[in-house]
């Protein structure tokens, strides 16, 4: 039996005769899940902010508590609209082939969404402390509380400027750029293969009986001649943007099957010259959809020189052609959503009787600081689960690989 969207939703759409075709209808429901998105972060931004401009002695805040359950309510009609949201088709129709490579590879666009809730993420602790403690507890203690949390703060916000905002490309992207720019790179045309999630036993792990699992990420293609290739994405930021995930679960499923451009620095004997002292060396690479978008990447040295050694592989790139990266669209999906959700819940409850003004005291200021933890957490928890629960609609998992253990043709004598 398939699940029906919400009463208030399919009342929306039915609103909407005209838009009858599947990709009208979808750009209906991807409109309205960001509207759903970009309202519940307006009503935290709100609950925030009377916390900040008010005090306890104002008495109940019923204001704020409607802006957390309009905002609890906006995150539900989100999460039933988008949890069966089906991966991206082939664009339709097909686009023309690319003539040559683009010249213009921009960076990863700001995803503003994640801006606003890392500001949220960054204020809404000490904002929800400061309201539950001042003047109910000794000033000492308020002081401590306060000046962790605002270190918390300040530390949140100049990362999510930097990684988030300004959005700074690695020196060999930058490379590959200014070399696409400039009017020249190496460039083959590939096939998309899937995009994979790849499970290992790392090479130093100890354990004998269920050893912890890492993974990797990458875009399997192939080329001409039926060789296969693999691309990484953007190396894992723990401070940044989840870019390698996000952007090859859209960018994989898509293009499966189509042509696309990959680019590499025609300086590549300097970029080899630097990585080589790198912990994991790696070529940049990008690729190019007909359609203009791309993915930033890296490449393995070790199946990257017979394309790069090859001066026909050498192309100019065409000038005013620009590639954009691809945008994600967020979907619900329980196992990554749901640890997320289970902590804005206890700041939620922690925070209610707070607002009511039913406790006050050092219990009023306890649970400010459940609630400011529960808080901070909340983001990290989604990303922790994003790295560990592949999505099987959007990735090729193939079976756990154990690197300590030689592949067979090397056990033979």
């Amino acid at each position: 039996m398939t699940a029906s969207n919400p009463p208030l939703l399919s009342l929306l759409l039915l609103l909407l005769p005209s838009l009858s075709g599947p990709t009208s209808r979808n750009s209906v429901r991807r409109t309205v899940a960001e509207t759903l998105r970009a309202a519940s972060l307006a009503c935290a931004a709100v609950a925030v902010l009377l916390c900040l401009v008010n005090d306890r002695s104002d008495g109940a805040r019923w204001d704020a508590l409607a802006a957390l359950v309009v905002g609890a309510c906006c995150i539900g009609a989100w999460a039933a609209l988008t949890r069966r949201t089906p991966p991206s088709g082939p664009p339709s129709p097909a686009p023309a082939p690319l003539p040559a490579p683009p010249a213009e590879l921009l960076r990863n666009p700001v995803d503003w969404y994640l801006a606003a809730g890392m500001v949220l993420t960054a204020v809404a602790p000490w904002a929800v402390f400061r309201f539950a403690a001042h003047e109910q507890i000794e000033f000492s203690a308020v002081l401590l509380g306060g000046t962790l949390l605002g270190l918390w703060t300040g530390i949140v916000l100049a990362l999510t400027v930097k990684k988030v905002l300004v959005r700074p490309l690695s020196k060999t992207h930058k490379l590959l750029a200014a070399d696409a720019k400039a009017g020249r790179v190496v460039a083959v045309r590939f096939e998309v293969g899937s995009a994979e999630w790849i499970r290992f036993v790392p090479e130093d792990s100890t354990e004998l009986i269920d050893p912890k699992l890492d993974n990797a990420q990458m875009l399997k293609v192939r080329d001409a001649e039926g060789k296969w290739y693999g691309v990484h994405g953007l190396h894992k930021d723990p401070n940044g943007p989840d870019h390698a995930r996000k952007q090859l679960a859209v960018f994989g499923p898509r293009y499966a099957g189509e042509p696309v451009w990959m680019l590499w620095p025609q300086r590549w004997e300097l970029v080899l010259a630097v990585v080589r002292r790198w912990r994991n060396p790696a070529y940049p690479v990008a690729v190019v959809a007909d359609t203009g978008e791309m993915i930033w990447g890296y490449a393995s040295l070790d199946y990257t020189d017979r394309y790069l050694t090859d001066p026909a592989n050498l192309r100019a790139t065409a000038p005013g052609l620009r590639a954009r990266p691809v945008l994600p669209r967020p979907y619900f999906r329980p196992a990554v959503h749901g640890p997320m959700l289970l902590r804005l819940a206890v700041a939620a409850a922690a925070l209610t009787p707070v607002l009511l003004d039913t406790v006050s005291g050092g219990l009023g200021a306890l649970l400010g600081l459940l609630a400011a933890t529960a808080l901070m957490d909340a983001p990290f928890a989604a990303r922790r689960a994003n790295s560990r629960t592949p999505d099987p609609s959007r990735w090729n998992v193939p079976p756990v690989e154990d690197f300590r253990v030689p592949p067979p043709d090397r056990t033979r004598s």
